[in-house]
């Protein structure tokens, strides 16, 4: 059997025993994208426009890193309310990420970005004095929010929902934690994400996104209008939620489940995980498919990450750490959990439990580093490790893909042909 797979901007043939059972997984595609008429019913259902009139108004917005469709939104909002662009002030919800590049500028706002500059921010996770504290957490630590949310009568933030690694779900409070808020309070909720009960589509017992709820009540003084989209890969939107944060982000979550998640109802013995551009560029990023498709491999099984990683490691930190990781306990070598050590922590608890492969162009003692087995012939590896009965998923863009045996995900077909 062929199966065919992207890698490193061309693609592999990979060649699999004919006795091989193999079932192929990839997120749905939209058919017939939500429009402008349909975002107008929403807005009137909502009440949106007391808030898209508003003299005082701040959007909050994703940065490059996502794909949000933010711009084709502005053009339904200019559509609704001619104007509103050219008065309203725009703040980057970066989170802990970099600042915005000017492509990330043209990325977010395409042909609306001359007319927002002006009146364009970003926030920076690090500037404490941009930030006001808005609360104590569980932790009994400072919660800081950038102070511009507190500036304004009104807020719309514009977001995306799609399964996340171990938030759950991007989207929803996520525009205001981690997007807006401290590099301490992020670093405490990221670093719970060493517990594998952290995981994509959980939102319940997942203690990532417990903390990320329980921050929600110290905003709940600013008046807030949740504009929630579902999107698939190639950015048609299926679905425009609108209303309050919390009641936006739930309605989305159960439409992008139903566009990522596949549930199975038996593991596999391998699982191909195709990773797609501009995740495939580095070993940092490739990690969001073991992820997403652990949990569909039987015990002592196989998971294969295919991504040529062209642009290198990734980040620094992580390598490092890695290199001084004590792997016997599963801790930072000097016993301090740091930013991004929760990254190491999974990757070694998947080890143990099956084999996580990489199929890159990175030196094999790169790899080696990062808790993955490298290999290079993928056909020749697999010969070894199948038989007659073996069971194999294909995974493709394993990065936005989620198969799951929770009993809860709707059931689909073994096959990409998903459609919503």
């Amino acid at each position: 059997m062929e199966i065919q797979l992207a890698y490193g901007g061309s693609h592999l043939q990979v060649t699999l025993p004919k006795s091989v059972t193999v079932d192929s997984f990839a997120p749905a595609y939209v058919k017939s994208p939500v429009g402008y008429s349909e975002f107008v019913a929403e807005c009137d259902r909502s009440g949106a426009e007391q808030f898209l009139s508003a003299s005082s108004l701040l959007f909050v917005v994703n940065d490059g890193f996502r794909h949000t469709p933010t711009e084709q939104v502005l053009g339904w909002i200019e559509q609704r309310h001619p104007g509103v662009v050219d008065h309203a002030h725009f703040l980057i919800a970066t989170g802990t990420h970099k600042p915005p590049t000017e492509d990330h500028y043209r990325t977010i706002f395409g042909r609306f970005l001359e007319r927002v500059r002006p009146r364009l921010h970003f926030h920076v996770a690090t500037d404490r004095a941009s930030m006001v504290q808005v609360g104590v957490d569980s932790f009994d630590q400072s919660v800081l929010v950038n102070k511009l949310a507190l500036d304004f009568e009104r807020i719309v933030v514009i977001g995306s929902v799609e399964p996340h690694y171990f938030a759950g779900y991007t989207g929803g409070r996520k525009g205001i934690f981690p997007g807006l808020c401290d590099i301490a309070t992020t670093e405490r909720n990221h670093n719970m994400a060493n517990s594998l009960e952290a995981a994509p589509l959980k939102l319940e017992g997942n203690p990532v996104a417990e903390h990320l709820q329980s921050l929600l009540p110290m905003v709940s003084n600013l008046k807030i209008l949740s504009i929630q989209l579902v999107a698939d890969v190639s950015h048609r939107i299926g679905a425009v939620c609108i209303g309050e944060l919390e009641k936006s982000f739930t309605r989305a979550v159960e439409i992008a489940e139903k566009m990522y998640a596949h549930r199975i109802t038996e593991p596999y013995d391998a699982v191909l995980c195709e990773v797609l551009p501009p995740i495939d560029n580095n070993l940092y990023q490739v990690q969001k498919a073991v992820e997403n498709c652990h949990a569909a491999v039987v015990d002592g099984g196989l998971l294969l990450n295919i991504a040529a990683c062209r642009e290198g490691i990734g980040s620094d930190f992580f390598f490092n750490e890695a290199a001084r990781w004590d792997s016997a306990n599963n801790r930072p070598g000097d016993g301090v959990y740091r930013f991004g050590s929760h990254k190491l922590t999974r990757m070694v608890l998947h080890q143990r439990r099956i084999r996580v492969c990489l199929k890159s162009e990175l030196p094999d003692s790169v790899v080696s580093t990062v808790y993955y087995h490298p290999i290079d012939d993928i056909a020749e590896y697999l010969g070894g490790k199948l038989n007659g009965n073996s069971r194999v998923a294909v995974v493709h863009d394993a990065a936005h893909t989620v198969l799951s045996t929770n009993d809860t995900i709707q059931s689909t077909a073994s096959t990409r042909e998903k459609v919503i």
